[in-house]
């Protein structure tokens, strides 16, 4: 059953209970993603070992990601959210027992799948929250709270982890699961259709997201690589507090999507994903060249206006060309790409580093920028799925 919502208040209870939802969600995983490393470390692995968990992790994500767009369109949106927190609830328990570096990566693997299912339930789910015609502003409202949480959750994961110890970092991240998962059974809102076609492969994938998905790959590669070895990178070369560069990410990412507001709904994305690739590639040059305060500190603030202005605007136009019924399925295609981007180039830089060290990584890894605004320019603005078509066609 469909409720026809013609209201076009974007702020409401649901809407403000899945955006809480999203950044516990990613307080569990932002909590995890700079200090893993060093657990990976503590047990005995290197750089390649740091690389292999991070791509392990995404890996289980990609794999799991097309089967639960298939089940958030089939069998709802709370359902496919309450399994996945359970399972982010319940793994970093199994951190306080870990014998070793291999049951340690078993389990961040498996952790891989069940954050797949909570955060596509929680990207689908406010699709059906939102108005349509606020679509843009809604969903960069939306990930105002997995902005936020990349400016708590890794400074405090860090701090936790370095005055208690990884045991009170993993009961943390296990908490904001539980906190995620008792505001998640709280929520409602029904305004969706589900779909009643039976299951075929074809059905895993939604071929309009693919160009926003391909965008938002190679634009992770780049932009995953820094958030998973920048803290290891700040350390070795004596700059500040790595919690620091977080916290900045996230008040740039904020402001920047306060700035925009609705200018996707109004003027499409194309300025937006252009000018934020080249703030991200400017971005990782700064951290490679100026290795003092105020150049760390601007790198971290260029990522922030990165990620405010391509990440919105990708999953807007990734999902608003779709019926309600493929959300789901949009959704996993465009998470998939972002899974794959930062198991793709986690892996990758962790072999660059073995290979030439942690500045020539960098300096590689940025050409993946170049390459998210070239396949953008030269496909993903003309495709029918772009705003800046639908707004002149």
């Amino acid at each position: 059953m469909v409720l026809n919502q013609n209201n076009q208040t974007l702020w409401t209870g649901s809407f403000l209970k899945i955006c809480l939802v999203n950044f516990f969600v990613f307080v569990n995983f932002h909590s995890l993603l700079p200090t893993f490393p060093f657990f990976v470390t503590y047990l005995g692995g290197d750089a390649v070992m740091i690389g292999l968990a991070t791509a392990l992790f995404s890996l289980a994500s990609i794999l799991s990601r097309p089967f639960v767009g298939w089940l958030v369109d089939s069998i709802g949106r709370r359902s496919l959210l309450v399994w996945g927190l359970v399972g982010m609830t319940l793994l970093p328990m199994g951190y306080f027992v870990s014998a070793g570096i291999a049951w340690a990566v078993v389990l961040r693997t498996a952790q891989g799948a069940f954050h797949a299912a909570g955060s596509n339930a929680t990207s689908t789910w406010v699709a059906d929250i939102v108005p349509p015609s606020r679509m843009g502003e809604g969903l960069g409202m939306y990930g105002l709270s997995m902005a936020i949480s990349t400016a708590v959750a890794p400074a405090l994961g860090l701090t936790v982890m370095n005055e208690l110890g990884f045991c009170p970092l993993f009961g943390m991240a296990s908490l904001a699961a539980v906190v995620a998962l008792m505001l998640g059974v709280s929520i409602h809102n029904r305004n969706y259709t589900l779909s009643e076609a039976p299951f075929k492969w074809k059905h895993l994938f939604e071929p309009l997201s693919l160009p926003a998905s391909l965008t938002q790959f190679f634009f992770m590669m780049a932009y995953g690589v820094v958030e998973v070895y920048v803290a290891i990178y700040a350390s070795l070369n004596g700059m500040l507090s790595r919690g620091v560069y977080f916290v900045f990410i996230a008040i740039s990412t904020v402001v920047t999507r306060v700035m925009l507001g609705r200018y996707i709904d109004r003027h499409g994305e194309f300025r937006l994903v252009i000018w934020g690739n080249v703030a991200l590639v400017v971005g990782i040059l700064l951290l490679v060249f100026v290795h003092h305060a105020v150049g760390y500190l601007l790198s971290a603030l260029l990522l922030g206006v990165s990620f405010g202005a391509v990440q919105p605007s990708l999953q807007t136009i990734a999902v608003h060309a779709v019926p309600p019924e493929r959300r789901g399925a949009a959704n996993s295609t465009f998470f998939v790409s972002f899974d794959l981007g930062i198991a793709l180039g986690g892996f990758l830089a962790g072999v660059l580093v073995k290979l030439w060290g942690y500045d020539v990584m960098f300096l590689c890894i940025a050409l993946t920028g170049v390459c998210s605004a070239g396949y953008y320019y030269v496909f993903g603005r003309h495709h029918i799925s772009s705003f800046n078509v639908t707004k002149h066609s």
